[in-house]
């Protein structure tokens, strides 16, 4: 038998599972929504955001070409795996406009993020800022993450501003690791903590 003090603190140091994770969606912001992306995420839209060299100028996505059949093979891959894959709606024209998504190491009670705002129009409004934090907030409050992380190029400044801004700190950096247009650019890495927990 475990004593209730002792089982409080096993609670506490237990990742919420994925199934109860999953349930947390949708999450709402002042002007956002993010909820569990499903195959009606998988859209024309969606599929040239993919393949627009202008949103994937920092990412490795950049050198494969994506289809309505890739894009539902990863869907399926992430679906299966101990991730999270989300969809970010505005709220206000119940509009689609970018993924973020979530892969846990529970061992750790760590989660690394990624984001994007895939339609150009609203690039500049702080929406990418918005869904960061309320996912950040979440993990850590509400899922019981101790760590989480993220990383971007040196050159990619919006993505810098996010994290920064969010309250994410330096975590790291690997050198001169990738090529965009043909300079080597270093990966730098950040990570936010749950209060108290560092």
């Amino acid at each position: 038998v475990v004593s209730s003090s002792l089982s409080s603190h096993l609670r506490g140091a237990i990742l919420l599972n994925l199934h109860d994770t999953k349930a947390l969606f949708p999450l709402q912001s002042e002007r956002l929504t993010l909820d569990l992306f499903t195959t009606e995420n998988i859209t024309a839209d969606y599929v040239s955001w993919l393949n627009n060299t202008e949103v994937m100028r920092f990412s490795n996505q950049r050198f494969t070409h994506h289809n309505m059949d890739s894009c539902k093979d990863y869907f399926h891959s992430i679906n299966k795996s101990d991730a999270l894959f989300l969809s970010i709606n505005q709220r206000r024209h119940q509009r689609y406009i970018g993924t973020m998504t979530v892969y846990f190491a529970r061992a750790h009670r760590t989660a690394d993020i990624g984001i994007l705002i895939g339609d150009p129009q609203v690039w500049g409004q702080g929406f990418g800022r918005e869904a960061w934090l309320l996912l950040l907030s979440t993990l850590l409050n509400a899922v019981n993450v101790r760590k989480v992380t993220a990383g971007t190029l040196a050159c990619n400044h919006g993505m810098l501003a996010i994290m920064k801004n969010c309250g994410m700190r330096a975590d790291g950096q690997r050198s001169q690791q990738e090529l965009i247009d043909g300079q080597a650019v270093d990966i730098l890495h950040f990570a936010a903590f749950q209060a108290n927990k560092r």
